[in-house]
């Protein structure tokens, strides 16, 4: 394959993978992918110098970096190069910018083209002159700043010729007069002189020892995007200067060696003393070479550019004061290369016939080598990365569109499953922590002097309601005394119809007072139970589903099952209570059959009893006897085993008592205080003995646990209503999640980046 089928055939080859390349890294970057950082690495290094090439073949170049230190003679090996001398080459630094060379076929092609430094540029020279300490490059700036300022106006500039030798003055006063090179940013000389292939460049680098950034970076950027090096080169070992162009083309084409582009022209050998020493000076560069960079010594040749410009007639007035006259030069060329030949002294003792015919074989045969060579290694690192960087993605993501919003949409159910899964478990542990602190006061140490439990507030409810209601009950039952007092008393009072008529009409107020009181703790009851499902709502963001699958959709019923329950518990041990101590006055046959038929359940009562006073430890016995087991103290002493009267019961004091046997207590009393005091116990055992007999805490600690049992065993509802309080967006449940099961909006960006690649790779495949 020749030069231009090589350039064309790999020009596309590396527009298609660094395509490729782009993609990879473009699926790399997302996160989401998760690829290893190494692989991108990898792309990244592997395009920069890719791109470097592909930019050279699109531009149909051949880059011949010349370079060295200052004053190696670089400038004068371009001159006898071109066999024209050309660019200034005299003591002193003299060339301020780089310098190319474009090969171009025709004469009428030929031109000068100038770049001068805009002004940002030119400030940023000076910045970088003052921290050098360049200060004699800053007075000339200074001295002639105008001039410059004149240049940098005027702009770019396009000089056409014929010959080299018309443009050899313009050339000089913008690349070497210091009055005008510091405006100059670029020099480019467009000649037909330099190389029978077309697209030769040739870059005079200015010396990397100059001390000038400038310079070092132009040298390195160079090196780096180049396909050949020739370095020029005046002592025989290698300077540290020199040891960068071996670092700088290392670092900037990492794909070939140093020994694959690299030649080496042991310049001004016309200065040394004898054949010995040119033998003793060539074999120290070559073995210094060799060690350092692996140069094979054909890479390496010997001669004087100097010498070849002035033997050949080539040389201006002022190159011939700088390296002597011609026969100077042929005795002393003789004497070191013993060739007497004039003919052969201007050709082989110079060398620059030599190098040039080596650079030209290079050219023509090894060159597309080498372009293969650096192309492939980047051609297939970049594919096999990108390959290895699609199988990777692939294996988590598919390609098709479709299938990666499937794959997507389960892999974020799979995903939110698993955190539920987690999630689940401090949900529990949270509501068990609220029953324990909140509903039964378990453990005590960790609430304050302010926290109540709800069976501690339901146990103070109950006692409230019946306050209340036994107050109201007595306002009651009081205005309704003097009616059925008077409806009993034609023509006298009749005690008997009248404590019989007062309790008929009492029992029917205490059976309603019953009913209100099981209907209000169902209302606290149900109070309660709604502040722990409000809980459970909160701990399942705040759905609304979660009330319902508890309860039911309706409050009211769940009320009323709660008021069924609590009537049926309440008035299983309240009612035989008040059947006893209301139905019938004390040492009546009513009352009697009633305390026979009360069975068991008076036990359960007296067992449940928690009061002081033992008048009401046993139900049967207060029944029996009425107050005066209370404030009669034989009757006391009989039965109790006490002497002292009762005290402050329910309101009472000893003061308002009366003697129920005293034939002089007015009968009305007499009723009063019977009734009063029967209905004083019947309070006393709904505060002291019903609550805990009915077991209402137990009924209150099993309605409130039952909702929680239901809470733990509905988690397959739980879990139905997260996911959908999940996909609704809540933003309760949201907050909680992570970022990436925040949107319901599928990033299918891998996918569609992996398609991309994949597409990519086929096309290239």
């Amino acid at each position: 394959m020749d030069w231009k089928s090589a350039s064309s055939y790999y020009e596309t080859r590396l527009s298609d993978v660094l395509n490729i390349q782009h993609f990879a890294i473009d699926l790399a970057k997302l996160p989401q992918a998760e690829v290893p950082s190494k692989l991108t690495e990898i792309l990244i290094q592997e395009a920069i110098p890719a791109n470097r090439q592909l930019e050279r073949l699109k531009k149909r170049e051949f880059r011949i970096a010349v370079v060295g230190l200052e004053k190696a003679g670089k400038s004068t090996f371009i001159n006898a190069w071109l066999e024209c001398d050309l660019l200034p080459a005299k003591g002193g630094r003299c060339t301020f910018t780089t310098t190319q060379i474009y090969s171009v076929k025709s004469e009428s092609e030929q031109r000068l083209e100038v770049q001068t430094r805009s002004e940002e540029q030119f400030i940023n020279l000076l910045k970088e002159l003052e921290i050098v300490g360049a200060k004699e490059d800053l007075k000339t700036i200074r001295e002639y700043e105008t001039t410059l300022q004149k240049v940098r106006r005027e702009g770019n500039l396009v000089i056409p010729f014929t010959r080299l030798e018309d443009i050899r003055e313009q050339l000089k006063k913008y690349v070497a007069d210091e009055k005008y090179a510091h405006a100059v940013l670029e020099a480019r000389l467009y000649t037909n002189k330099l190389a029978q292939a077309e697209g030769i460049v040739f870059y005079d680098v200015p010396g990397s020892d100059s001390g000038l950034t400038k310079h070092v970076d132009e040298a390195k950027e160079m090196l780096s995007d180049c396909d050949a090096v020739i370095v020029i080169q005046r002592f025989r070992s290698i300077r540290e200067a020199e040891l960068n162009i071996i670092k700088f083309t290392e670092q900037g084409d990492k794909n070939i060696t140093i020994a694959d582009k690299l030649f080496v022209f042991l310049s001004h050998i016309d200065s040394l003393g004898s054949a010995e020493a040119l033998k003793n000076h060539v074999e120290e560069a070559s073995q210094d070479w060799l060690k350092r960079a692996n140069l094979p010594i054909n890479r390496i040749v010997s001669g004087s550019a100097g010498a070849y410009l002035i033997l050949n007639n080539f040389a201006e007035k002022h190159t011939q004061l700088e390296i002597g006259q011609p026969s100077n030069i042929r005795d002393k060329l003789s004497n070191l290369t013993e060739i007497t030949d004039d003919e052969n002294l201007r050709t082989q003792a110079t060398g620059i016939p030599e190098i040039k015919q080596k650079i030209f074989d290079y050219i023509n045969t090894e060159r597309v080598d080498i372009l293969k060579k650096r192309c492939e290694v980047s051609i297939d690192k970049i594919l096999d990365t990108s390959e290895e960087i699609y199988h990777f993605v692939n294996k988590k993501f598919p390609v098709n569109p479709e299938e990666a919003q499937k794959f997507e949409e389960e892999r974020r159910r799979i995903s939110f499953t698993e955190w539920w899964e987690k999630q689940w478990e401090y949900i529990k542990a949270d509501l068990q922590n609220f029953y324990d602190t909140s509903v039964i006061n378990k453990p005590l140490e960790i609430l304050n002097n302010n926290s109540s439990s709800s069976i501690e507030k339901f146990r103070k409810r109950y006692l409230q309601l019946v306050e209340s209601e036994m107050e109201k009950l007595r306002q009651k039952t009081l205005v309704k005394k003097e009616t059925i007092f008077a409806a009993n008393s034609f023509p006298d009072f009749d005690r008997a119809k009248a404590n019989y008529a007062w309790r008929d009409d009492l029992y029917a107020d205490i059976r309603q007072l019953l009913n209100s009181l099981a209907h209000e703790l169902a209302a606290e009851l149900k109070d309660e139970a709604l502040t722990l499902v409000d809980y459970m709502t909160t701990l399942l963001w705040g759905s609304s589903q979660v009330k319902e699958k508890l309860i039911g959709r309706s409050e009211d019923e769940f009320l009323a099952r709660l008021e069924n329950s609590l009537s049926v518990l309440f008035l299983r041990f309240a009612r035989p209570v008040a059947e006893a101590l209301i139905r019938g006055p004390v040492n009546s046959d009513t009352r009697t059959q009633i305390v026979k038929s009360l069975g068991p359940d008076a036990e359960l009562i007296d067992n449940y009893y928690q009061g002081d006073e033992p008048a009401f430890r046993v139900l049967k016995k207060y029944v029996k006897y009425g107050s005066d087991l209370l404030f009669n103290p034989d009757t006391r002493q009989q039965v109790l085993g006490v002497t002292e009267t009762g005290k402050d019961v329910m309101g009472m004091t000893t003061d308002n008592v009366i003697n129920l046997a005293d034939p002089l207590t007015p009968p009305r009393e007499v009723v009063t205080f019977e009734v009063t005091n029967d209905i004083n116990a019947f309070e006393e055992y709904l505060r002291n003995g019903i609550f805990e007999a009915a077991g209402f805490e137990a009924y209150c600690i099993q309605e409130l646990r039952g909702l929680v049992d239901l809470f733990r065993e509905k988690k397959g509802t739980w879990t139905g209503i997260a996911m959908n309080e999940w996909l609704q967006e809540n933003p309760q449940l949201l907050a909680q999640l992570l970022s990436d099961l925040k949107s319901q909006e599928f990033n299918l960006e891998v996918s569609e980046r992996l398609r991309q690649l994949s597409i990519a790779l086929k096309r290239n495949r």
